[in-house]
């Protein structure tokens, strides 16, 4: 199987967007776009990656988090409407990111959940029911997503899992149905660690306890966004390898080419698990995306 995998696309779109939205946190956020952002995030260049994700054939997209920038329908609708080209349950798999859940009003409505629940599931439809985590099984490979978002205020923006979401995670992973597969697990906040300051605003609040999870059950692959430096590593324990790939941002053209727009492709095999990750990065005079060597 080749997953290709996305992140942080922070497509913003404010049309027909009322003034009296901004009346929360949004006004710091769209502050910090005019100021710090401003056109760094950009819808042209996710077309870009569509057209080129649809040339490699991938067999799977995941996509970690922050499709949005400050959780407007407008921007879901935007950002449903192009990934949808690349295909539905069976070829996409999503997960909310701290912007996705930007306002307590997002959250409360479902949002994001409206626009993409048939990404997370098969004919469903229930928004009352509790989603995460999810887990679909593809060929040979299980994969689940999880939920690290939640409501926080300025200049918080940590992410957590609920002790129910773990264990409901250990649950399926552990279970004898997904025994013999590759396992591969999506979520939005970072698996490694950041520098103090960044850590204390940013951080996945219990890593830790995920990052047992995925080694008690012998993961292969964990994907995650919200570091747009982007990052490969792994962690070996009794023999079992679990590789940690955090994406980047994959629409940003901003002054430093250390985070310039990526995704991975990775090739996962029944036999030998993780066989290649690849990276491709955006060029803005060519206006494509070339694999880095």
């Amino acid at each position: 199987m080749r997953i290709a995998h996305i992140s942080d696309l922070h497509i913003l779109d404010l049309a027909g967007v009322r003034a009296g939205r901004f009346a929360n946190r949004r006004l710091i956020g769209g502050l910090n776009l005019a100021l710090r952002r401003r056109g760094q995030y950009r819808a042209d260049i996710l077309e870009r990656l569509i057209e080129d994700i649809l040339r490699e054939e991938v067999d799977h997209v995941a996509i970690t988090g922050d499709l949005s920038n400050l959780a407007l329908e407008s921007e879901f609708d935007r950002v449903f409407h192009l990934i949808k080209l690349l295909g539905g349950y069976d070829r996409v798999s999503v997960v909310p990111g701290n912007h996705d859940y930007y306002t307590g009003g997002a959250i409360a409505a479902r949002r994001f959940e409206k626009f993409f629940h048939g990404f997370m599931y098969k004919g469903y439809s229930d928004l009352e029911t509790v989603f995460y985590p999810y887990s679909k099984i593809l060929g040979d490979v299980v994969l689940v997503g999880l939920n690290s978002a939640c409501h926080t205020t300025p200049p918080m923006a940590y992410g957590t899992l609920s002790a129910k979401q773990l264990d409901a995670a250990d649950k399926i992973l552990s279970s004898s149905r997904v025994r013999n597969l590759r396992k591969v697990v999506l979520l939005h906040h970072t698996l490694h660690r950041r520098p103090w300051h960044t850590e204390a605003t940013t951080r996945l609040v219990n890593r830790e306890n995920l990052l047992r999870v995925l080694m008690r059950n012998r993961v292969d692959l964990a994907l995650y966004g919200h570091d747009h430096e982007g990052r490969v590593w792994d962690l070996t324990e009794g023999g079992h390898r679990l590789h940690l790939v955090n994406c980047g941002s994959s629409t940003r053209l901003g002054p430093d080419p250390g985070q310039r727009a990526r995704y991975r492709i990775i090739t996962l095999e029944l036999e030998s698990g993780i066989r290649r990750i690849e990276t491709k990065t955006y060029d803005p005079d060519e206006r494509r995306f070339y694999r880095m060597i």
